[in-house]
C-alpha cells in the first residue's frame, strides 16, 4: 500500500495515530472527580456551540507500537496500476503522505494491455492527522489540532456507468 522506502515509518504513524485517538477518546470518556478533571488541561467553551471542550496532555510513546507485517505491494500487481506521491509538511503528524495516482485511464486485461471498456478509478481513504499549531501568546509553544484528509490509498477496476438517453 505504500512504498517500501517508508512503509514502516507510515505504518509506525497510522498506528500511532489510531493508538492517539483511542488515548483521546477514553480521557474524554473518564469521569471528573470533584467537578475537576484529573488532567491539569484546560476548558474552553465554543461560543457557536455552547460545548466545552476539555484539552488534556497527550504522551506519545514510541516504544508501544507493534511492528506491522510486511504485505507484497499491489500497485504494479494490479489490473488497474497506480503511483505513490509523496507529499512532506513537518507542522504535520505524520510529517509524510503517501498518496496513490492511478496510472491509466482504463483497466490492463489479460495481454497487459490497456481495455478503454473498464475505468480505473481511485479508492480514497479518510485519514486523521495532527497539525501542530503555535499557541497564541508564547513563541515556544505549541499544540496539535486534529484534522482529517480524504487520501487515495490505490486504484481500482470498475465499470463505466452508462446512462441512455431517449
Amino acid at each position: 500500500m505504500f512504498p517500501t522506502s517508508s512503509s514502516k515509518v507510515t505504518a509506525a504513524c497510522v498506528a500511532l495515530m489510531m493508538m492517539m485517538m483511542i488515548t483521546i477518546q477514553e480521557a474524554a470518556a473518564m469521569p471528573k472527580v470533584g467537578g475537576q478533571s484529573k488532567h491539569s488541561g484546560k476548558t474552553h467553551k465554543r461560543s457557536s456551540e455552547d460545548v466545552a471542550v476539555e484539552t488534556v496532555p497527550l504522551q506519545l510513546d514510541a516504544s508501544a507500537l507493534v511492528a506491522t507485517k510486511i504485505i507484497r505491494p499491489l500497485e504494479n500487481a494490479s489490473i488497474s496500476p497506480w503511483t505513490y506521491n509523496v507529499s512532506h509538511d513537518e507542522s504535520l503528524f505524520p510529517p509524510m503522505l503517501s498518496e496513490a495516482r492511478c496510472l491509466l485511464q482504463g483497466c490492463l486485461d489479460s495481454k497487459g494491455q490497456e481495455d478503454l471498456n473498464l475505468e480505473s478509478r481511485p479508492i480514497m481513504h479518510q485519514v486523521l492527522l495532527l497539525r501542530r499549531v503555535r499557541s497564541a501568546g508564547s513563541v515556544h509553544s505549541y499544540h496539535f489540532r486534529l484534522e482529517s484528509r480524504l487520501i487515495t490509498v490505490g486504484c481500482t477496476c470498475v465499470r463505466p456507468v452508462v446512462q441512455r438517453q431517449e
